[in-house]
């Protein structure tokens, strides 16, 4: 699925409703202190130390922001979090007044006489308002970071469920491959006349692989001794078609067969194997599939030494059907939780690896 990638970068500060919001302020306070101060005082010199604090605010934004970037509220302990928006508040409430303070005593305009003291002063009169315009810049920015951050994950819980409905439909299209169907019964019928059992033999494992793929679901999980089966059974299938230019080796511990896969996991990546690294081979080659539990996860790993990445098809890359498919159906059910890793093997050959979580049990 060919989509924008998700920008998840930290919001960015709109300069526009800044400065709006900023000279908004900046006005209504001045009428406010115009007409409702203890002090009688002009309105130009009202609207001149409003001016001031508010645009001292703006200059400070930058910086209140890093601040609440740097101390994300989501997934942090609640106390620790409060307790430091509270010292921070703090921190920038007297930076805020040593600025205006400073300020001020360069445009002859403050109330007291020196810096320091109008700095006390300014803290001190009305902390209240500092603290609470620290507080609204840090809230509206975490704000819009968890509706940014609400909405990434909507659209990535909506591109992984078209994901998955791809992968189903290209599961669809992958489960019956007309050629290896085809292949498979007029390798059946050569045999019934000279061969019987072995013909019968081969309906059967035919069977049982046409009968899995009818009935197997995306979303669902098995155990990985069923796909083991399936592959077996595929595998010898492959066997007696490509006669002595074909060997297979399975290997598996006791508990990753107990282990919880997606339906049909492995069969796409032997299939990529067989078709794009043996069969264009005229010598013919070796597919090993290994199942084992390191560190407590399932690794599955699929081996070829067929022709490899770079004189294969495009598909032996990981961009197939088959390959895609997987990825998407693991990413909807694990989330970042897993791994699909195509790499040359060599000297000649490819090499799948597939990691996920360990899982006898369906609760997850």
């Amino acid at each position: 699925m060919a989509d924008a990638a998700i920008d998840s970068s930290p919001p960015r500060v709109n300069w526009r409703i800044a400065i709006t919001c900023t000279v908004v302020l900046t006005i209504v306070f001045a009428i406010q202190q115009w007409l409702g101060g203890n002090v009688d005082i002009a309105f130009p010199v009202a609207l001149e130390r409003q001016t001031v604090i508010w645009f001292t605010w703006l200059a400070l934004l930058p910086a209140v922001i890093a601040a609440a970037r740097r101390y994300p509220m989501v997934g942090a302990p609640r106390k620790r979090w409060l307790l430091r928006q509270v010292g921070l508040a703090l921190v920038f409430a007297a930076l805020h007044s040593v600025l205006v303070s400073s300020i001020r005593h360069l445009l002859g305009i403050n109330l007291v006489g020196g810096v320091i003291e109008g700095a006390l002063n300014l803290f001190f009169a009305q902390p209240g308002r500092n603290l609470l315009t620290y507080a609204f810049i840090a809230t509206a920015y975490h704000a819009v970071e968890y509706h940014k951050a609400v909405r990434e994950r909507d659209l990535r819980a909506v591109r992984l469920e078209v994901d998955l409905a791809e992968a189903k439909l290209a599961s669809l299209e992958s489960r019956l491959r007309p050629h290896f169907l085809f292949n498979t019964l007029n390798t059946i019928a050569a045999l019934i006349r000279e061969e019987p059992a072995a013909a019968e033999t081969m309906l059967g494992q035919l069977s049982d692989l046409l009968r899995a793929s009818l009935r197997s679901d995306p979303g669902a999980e098995v155990r990985l001794e069923e796909e083991l089966h399936l592959v077996e059974q595929y595998l010898a299938i492959q066997r007696v078609r490509f006669n002595d230019r074909l060997t297979v080796g399975l290997r598996s511990t006791d508990d990753a067969r107990q282990a919880l896969v997606p339906q049909l996991i492995l069969q796409p990546v032997v299939e990529n194997a067989v078709r794009h690294g043996i069969a264009p081979r005229e010598s013919g080659g070796s597919v090993w599939v290994l199942a084992e539990r390191p560190d407590g996860r399932l690794r599955l790993v699929v081996e070829d030494d067929g022709v490899g990445i770079s004189d294969g098809p495009s598909a032996n890359a990981g961009a197939g059907i088959g390959l895609g498919g997987l990825r998407s159906r693991l990413a909807h059910l694990y989330g970042d939780d897993q791994r699909v890793e195509v790499a040359p093997r060599l000297p000649s050959g490819t090499r799948v690896t597939i990691e996920i979580p360990y899982r006898t049990t369906h609760d997850r």
